[in-house]
């Protein structure tokens, strides 16, 4: 159904709702109505735009990988991919890399793979066994084999290809024809850094279950997107039925429906019929002829309001809020395609972004194994970190945001740090914490100039040049100088007539800092925060 092969599936379910003698009226099955595939592309939004690939310590060598991994195309095959994993709930994807340093990567669906996980990581395999079609390397005729990679032992691990008869079961062991030597034990090629053996690929996951498989979940959805095209196509046929009235006659006989050899043997001709038609009849036997008509079995605008409802239904199994589904169409008459709110794709970003991340970081450090061997590179196996790009905020939604996160600042519920990450998803504290103190920076030098009606609202008070601004771990502003002051009750009222004269318009604001600064040995950011915004657009007051 993911791939659009799914004819024969549909005709099955067909025939379990209509007697096959009237099936062949039916015509086609309707195949436009596919909601398992639609909501679950729909829903595969993490690799929209290609992620943002990174290495903890930014070395040279870490990019020389995530170059190797853009050249090859991967992020281009992604957003098909996640759909798979996502309907299929796990689908693999082998990593092969050549002596020239490129990485090839081909995705295997789960119906083509046996899997076998160790009791420590029951969701890591340890096992693989694909069924490949390949051309034998003799006869040239294409067969299939199993391409087996097998590392339980990690003593003596072993690559291997097995010819298969037609029950599937291996016969033949064509490894040295197919890959030149065999490859167990010290011969088996795919070896970390500490020489330990991997398999060349990664098992990708919808969820993290803690699991190798989880096939069955979601099965629901697969029935209900059958069932509504099902509905479609009784529908359809219900709309070619309502098109006009079904007539039918007692007592007589269409006209010119003679039988076709001349005889009584033969069969009758039929007459095809359409809205424009004009029959004639003639009268059969000795009863009065009798013609009338079939009201319509089923309103047709009515049937269509309640398959929609039902599409809607399995949406909602498919785990899409009703908030979240949006009509394409006018109304529920009209008929709509599901669709899935900007809103509903980020909350689908936030569910499935942990288990494609443990796979794309896996990935990422399998392909670093893989050139290292491979290709003799030299480049970091672990360290790498991803960054999905969220779905673009409306205008709306951006003004929103940002004024939820700016009441969330000043009540102090949430630090600058935090709300950094809420607005760029994915990036780590560590990296938000950096780009804070940059903007510290940048903004002791160049203010930021306010937005009209927001004077004052989420900005930190200025920080003197001399003065090194840091953020903590939590997102708030630090100075490399003693954070409190105590002050005498003489010492307070003097420092308070000083802010009153700069609230007064007497004194500049600098003015007042400095000679808190100077008078009490106030810390730079004590006496900022004793300051606060008082002195803002400072103007003399002139005496009369």
């Amino acid at each position: 159904m993911l791939i659009g092969r799914w004819e024969e599936d549909l005709e099955r379910a067909v025939s379990l709702h209509v007697d096959p003698s009237r099936q062949a009226a039916w015509g086609t099955p309707d195949l436009s109505s596919n909601i398992f595939r639609s909501i679950t592309k729909q829903m595969s939004v993490l690799y929209d735009r290609a992620p943002i690939v990174d290495h903890m310590d930014g070395s040279d060598t870490g990019i020389e990988l995530i170059k190797a991994v853009d050249a090859s195309g991967l992020w281009a095959m992604m957003p098909r991919f996640a759909a798979n994993v996502i309907g299929c709930r796990e689908f693999y994807m082998s990593i092969n890399a050549t002596a020239d340093g490129e990485l090839i990567y081909r995705p295997v669906a789960p119906n083509r793979l046996v899997a076998m996980a160790s009791a420590d990581r029951p969701d890591v395999p340890v096992y693989i066994r694909e069924l490949r079609l390949r051309e034998h390397p003799e006869t040239k005729e294409l067969i299939w084999t199993w391409h087996e990679i097998d590392i339980r032992d990690e003593a003596n691990p072993i690559e291997r290809i097995l010819n298969t008869d037609h029950a599937g079961k291996a016969k033949l062991d064509l490894t040295a024809a197919y890959l030149g030597e065999e490859r167990s034990g010290e011969a088996f090629p795919y070896r970390d850094s500490d020489g330990k053996p991997f398999i060349p690929g990664v098992l990708y996951h919808a969820e993290k279950t803690g699991q190798l498989w989880d096939a069955y979940e979601g099965s629901e959805i697969i029935f209900g997107s059958l069932n509504c095209s099902v509905y479609y196509s009784m529908w359809g046929h219900t709309l070619r039925d309502a098109s006009w009235p079904q007539r039918y006659a007692i007592g007589a006989m269409p006209m010119g429906m003679g039988l076709e050899d001349g005889t009584n043997n033969g069969t009758r001709r039929a007459i095809s019929t359409d809205p424009a038609s004009i029959l004639m009849f003639e009268a059969s036997g000795d009863l009065q002829p009798q013609l009338s008509q079939f009201q319509a079995g089923a309103d047709v605008a009515k049937m269509l309001e309640a398959i929609s409802s039902y599409e809607q239904r399995v949406a909602e199994f498919a785990g899409v809020s009703p908030a979240d589904l949006q009509r394409l169409g006018g109304t529920a008459r009209s008929g709509y395609a599901i669709s899935i709110t900007n809103a509903g794709k980020r909350e689908s970003q936030r569910k499935y972004s942990p288990a494609f991340r443990a796979g794309d970081v896996e990935l990422l450090s399998t392909s670093a194994k893989m050139l290292n061997r491979m290709a003799g590179m030299s480049v970091p196996e672990s360290g790498y970190t991803i960054r999905y790009q969220a779905i673009p905020l409306s205008d709306q939604e951006r003004d929103g945001l940002r004024k939820d996160l700016i009441e969330k600042i000043q009540a102090g519920i949430m630090s600058k740090a935090d709300a950094y990450m809420e607005i760029h998803p994915g990036i780590s504290r560590a990296r938000a914490i950096e780009s804070l103190q940059r903007i510290l920076t940048e903004e002791a030098i160049v203010p930021t100039p306010q937005l009209p009606g927001m004077a004052g609202v989420g900005s930190l008070p200025p920080v003197p040049l001399d003065v090194e601004a840091e953020i903590d771990t939590d997102g708030n502003v630090v100075t490399d100088m003693a954070d409190r002051v105590v002050l005498n009750g003489a010492q307070v009222t003097a420092a308070q007539g000083i802010v009153e004269a700069v609230s007064a318009g007497r004194l500049p604001r600098d003015t007042g800092l400095n000679m808190l600064i100077e008078f009490f040995a106030i810390p730079p950011a004590a006496a900022l925060r004793i300051m606060g915004t008082v002195g803002s657009g400072f103007k003399p007051t002139i005496q009369q």
